[in-house]
């Protein structure tokens, strides 16, 4: 039998549509930070088996066909004309907030015996052609068609409903638990795009690029009750609530680049990307209350902004270093905002902007028969999860959400590449990148014609 208050705030949470306190969860890039509950992973590093094992440091050399997006000026660098591919594969360690109790002292009944949060871990693996381009130099202009794979996630996962102290009308217990949730989300965007670089002087080039994006978001939660009572197991069969995010979409990007040849031994470079945006719209119900409200809203690709410097030491090694400003918090209006307005926290919702430090290097191995080049790189990917702030209060909802969104960490990156050259016409690259919570592998051809 349940206590009045542990009614209350049943009743309470079975309002709140599932995609309002847990749908808004997002995470990490690489494409990467995490969030609890359902995560939504984001990969901004640059194409390209080659800068990957660099460290992801690429704005100041952009000698290949990824320069069409990593910095379009250093498609002058390319003398013929080719053909090339990526192939990619990520997996990425994303913790959700599965049950235990986010407050108050453990009753020991049911399913209430874990103390503090209790975390789970959705594992998305993605493998899939991750950069495929042409590119053609026509005198002091070098022109390139490309597609690239921006995002491909697939994340879910399921809370059992963490146990909590409350207080309602003046009685406050530790018999109180959130209503579980689950739920899946899948999102696609693709780039379709071209590029053109044109040398000004024999140090000077720019470059600009226009993409047409491609958007696609699927996505379903559910609340769900108790088999019982708030200390029983769940009850699957029992939805309480559902939401439903979905968008198809197509919006226009562009970015430009300018590449200077400081002296033989060093260059500098700059880009900008302007990151589409494109409508969603989510659907809240909630059958006892007869309730079904649906919202529109654009989900913005952030902004990318850098710099970076290239150093050829000598004939053989090459130092590059970049830094990248990912504009992370376009993505609160609409479509954090739209998730949590039941909740009345969105004002409590923040998401950093993200400051990338990129560094690598790469030497070449020239007395083999077949030319080798040797890359490894490490790169600082700073917290841009969303986090909750409480209020004043520190209510029991602001213990919730504070538990439920306590926001990621710094995340450092280790790289490490190898190419060969198999002939003048043709080369071969892999990559890898490792941190705490995520593995790239690539791998990438080139044909030139």
């Amino acid at each position: 039998m349940l206590s009045p208050s542990s009614r209350r705030i049943r009743g309470r949470y079975g309002l709140v549509a599932c995609g309002v306190v847990v749908g808004l969860i997002w995470a990490q890039s690489a494409w990467a930070q995490s969030t609890a509950q359902i995560p939504l992973q984001f990969d901004f590093m640059n194409p390209g088996a080659r800068s990957l094992g660099m460290g992801g440091a690429f704005v100041g050399g952009a000698d290949d066909a990824s320069a069409a997006y990593a910095n379009p000026a250093g498609l002058t660098q390319i003398m013929t004309k080719e053909f090339s591919v990526e192939g990619r594969f990520r997996s990425v360690d994303t913790t959700f907030l599965r049950g235990g109790r986010v407050s108050g002292v453990v009753t020991g009944v049911g399913a209430d015996v874990i103390a503090g949060p209790s975390y789970g871990t959705d594992r998305d693996r993605h493998t899939s052609p991750a950069f495929l381009s042409l590119v053609m130099p026509v005198g002091h202009v070098t022109v390139a068609a490309y597609r690239h794979e921006a995002v491909g996630i697939e994340n879910s996962f399921f809370s059992e409903g963490p146990f909590e102290r409350a207080t309602f009308g003046g009685v406050t217990d530790d018999n109180n638990r959130d209503l579980p949730l689950g739920g899946t989300r899948k999102m696609a965007i693709a780039n379709y795009g071209g590029a053109i670089g044109v040398r000004l002087s024999d140090r000077l080039a720019f470059g600009g690029g226009l993409s047409l994006y491609t958007f696609h978001l699927d996505s379903d939660f559910a609340r769900f009750s108790f088999q019982s009572n708030i200390f029983s197991p769940v009850d699957r069969n029992a939805i309480t609530a559902t939401a439903v995010q979905s968008g198809d979409d197509v919006s226009w990007g562009a970015n430009a680049g300018v590449l200077w040849t400081v002296s033989p031994k060093v260059a500098v470079g700059a880009q900008f990307r302007r990151g589409p945006r494109f409508g969603f719209t989510q659907e809240d119900r909630v059958p006892i209350n007869d309730l079904d409200l649906v919202r529109s809203g654009k989900f913005k690709v952030p902004d990318v902004l850098g710099a970076g410097v290239q150093w050829r030491a000598s004939s053989s090694l090459r130092v590059l270093a970049d830094y990248d400003w990912v504009r992370y918090g376009q993505l609160k209006e609409d479509f954090i905002t739209i998730q949590s307005l039941s909740t009345g926290r969105q004002a409590q919702l923040f998401i950093d902007d993200g400051h990338e430090v990129h560094g690598g290097v790469e030497y070449l191995v020239l007395t083999l028969a077949k030319p080798l080049a040797l890359r490894a790189g490490v790169w600082v990917d700073p917290d841009h999860a969303v986090r909750y702030e409480p209020t004043a209060a520190n209510d029991s909802v602001d213990v919730l959400l504070s538990a439920t969104l306590p926001g990621g960490k710094t995340l450092t990156h280790y790289t490490f590449g190898a190419g060969v050259a198999l002939s003048n016409r043709s080369e071969l690259n892999a990559g890898i990148d490792v941190s705490s919570r995520s593995t790239y592998l690539t791998a990438s051809g080139v044909i030139r014609f």
